[in-house]
């Protein structure tokens, strides 16, 4: 059986979720529980990326070596210009708004680009000494679009597949880029890309079609002599570490901040600190539930917990301090001497302290203006109790909301709509609560971490055209 080797631009950062929660070192949620999950009971598995580290210069870059639950994590460094121009610039700076389809957010700089392909460079290189002829070779994310190009220069020829973990935007939104046919000619060296929603697959094939000059045909791209698969594969999460006791009984599990609300209802929201989160917006929709809806007041607090996010750059900042304010200003005008109507927490917790939470409030407020999946809508799901469960309520702009149907689906951008759908699940009767979530849980349990790693991996495996690597790869010894 074929190694697998898992590439992201960062490795996970294991002494942020150490202690005892879950696998030890194992971080909680996002795509490093994904990918954890997922490569578990696979052979011998590589993770490689960055490893945190920075560096002045790139000479002297040895790579690390550390194991997690049976995953061998192989990291380099970047140098501080490294991070600055690729990783802040060009990744975070241009493409993360570009593709979550917020072209005013876009900060183009044509010093960033050209960080950004050197880097490619410097992955491919580095990750050239670890293969092996065989070997199944997993990029993720928007940081590594050109990799598969890279390693193709180098002599590579093994099976080489690509998931985009965000969204991919409309072909004229892509051609915001500087270089937009030399972007989708890199991604095309792979040999399958996959997506969460086949939206974000169109979107796909049709900017490579037309910017390009792409071949479509069913599942398939035709671009000179290569032919590469295309196809949906919606993430899921390993829904285990989540699901309530069987007996009952909470155990040692810490106390949630949801009770803390004193018996009221409680919505909560569960995100990374990110514009594309649609906290402010969110916030301003719970405003007017409370005063166009003056039965709630008194009677519903809003959760809130904020992950802070890339807090070195200063869109980041600046939207931490609308939030702030925001938060300060609602509560001022709305409280009353025993009621708060936001309790607003600015820092990550370990999946089991979100777990509780999922599991004691009434309703999941998951409202991104635009989103890849959102696994937190699955696991506020996975954390229910069949009995009395909580009600998840999903922006139509997140990918989970097509595989979520019995969510109460709204739209973000409209304030109505989404007090519409908080009344809606406030209000809703226990028969239909149990309905909505027997089939949602039912969703979640049939499309796990687990399922997704396999269809990815199956489908890797036979869309690779492996033909003999051209020259000789020097192997790092790892003992």
């Amino acid at each position: 059986m074929s190694r697998v080797i898992v590439v992201s631009n960062r490795l996970p950062d294991l002494e942020d979720d150490a202690g005892g929660h879950g696998v030890p070192g194992v971080p909680a949620g996002g795509l490093a529980s994904a990918m954890f999950a997922a490569l578990r009971g696979t052979r011998s598995p590589i993770w490689f990326g960055w490893n945190g580290r920075t560096r002045s210069e790139t000479t002297g870059s040895a790579l690390t070596v550390r194991t997690a639950a049976g995953v061998r994590l192989i990291g380099m460094p970047l140098t501080t210009s490294e991070v600055e121009h690729y990783y802040h610039g060009f990744a975070n700076s241009a493409l993360w708004p570009l593709f979550h389809c917020f072209t005013g957010r876009v900060q183009l700089d044509l010093e960033d680009e050209l960080s950004y392909r050197r880097v490619q460079r410097r992955f491919a290189v580095a990750l050239l000494r670890l293969l092996r002829p065989d070997d199944l070779v997993w990029v993720n994310d928007y940081h590594l679009l050109l990799l598969a190009r890279e390693l193709r220069a180098r002599g590579w020829r093994g099976a080489t597949g690509f998931f985009l973990h965000v969204p991919f935007p409309p072909r004229d939104l892509f051609r915001v880029l500087p270089d937009p046919k030399g972007f989708l000619e890199g991604m095309l060296d792979y040999d399958l890309v996959g997506f969460h929603v086949r939206d974000f697959l169109d979107n796909y094939v049709q900017a490579s079609t037309g910017e390009a000059g792409a071949r479509h045909r069913k599942d398939e791209l035709r671009f000179g002599d290569r032919v590469q698969r295309v196809g949906v594969f919606p993430v899921g999460i390993d829904p285990e570490p989540f699901r309530p006791a069987r007996d009952g009984t909470e155990g040692p599990e810490p106390s949630s901040m949801v009770r803390a609300a004193r018996g009221r209802r409680v919505v909560l929201g569960v995100d990374r600190l990110d514009y594309t989160k649609g906290i402010p917006e969110r916030m301003l929709a719970f405003e007017q539930l409370l005063r166009t809806r003056p039965r709630w007041r008194r009677e519903v607090t809003l959760v809130q917990i904020a992950a802070p996010s890339r807090t070195r750059v200063r869109s980041y900042l600046e939207h931490k301090k609308e939030i702030d304010e925001l938060v300060g200003r609602l509560n001022g005008e709305l409280a009353e001497e025993d009621w708060i109507p936001i309790r607003y927490f600015y820092r990550a917790y370990p999946r089991e302290v979100l777990a509780r939470n999922y599991r004691d409030a009434d309703v999941g407020l998951v409202t991104p203006l635009r989103d890849g999946m959102n696994l937190v809508a699955k696991e506020f799901i996975a954390a229910q109790t069949n009995e009395d469960p909580g009600v998840l309520v999903l922006s139509r702009f997140a990918g989970a909301a097509e595989e979520l149907p019995e969510a109460v689906i709204v739209n973000p951008y409209v304030p109505a709509d989404t007090v519409r759908g908080l009344e809606q699940a406030l209000s809703m009767s226990l028969p239909e609560r149990r309905n909505r979530h027997k089939a949602l849980l039912a969703r979640v349990l049939r499309g796990t971490a687990d399922d997704w790693a396999r269809r990815f991996l199956a489908a890797l495996r036979s869309s690779g055209r492996a033909r003999p690597v051209q020259g000789r790869l020097s192997r790092l010894f790892l003992g």
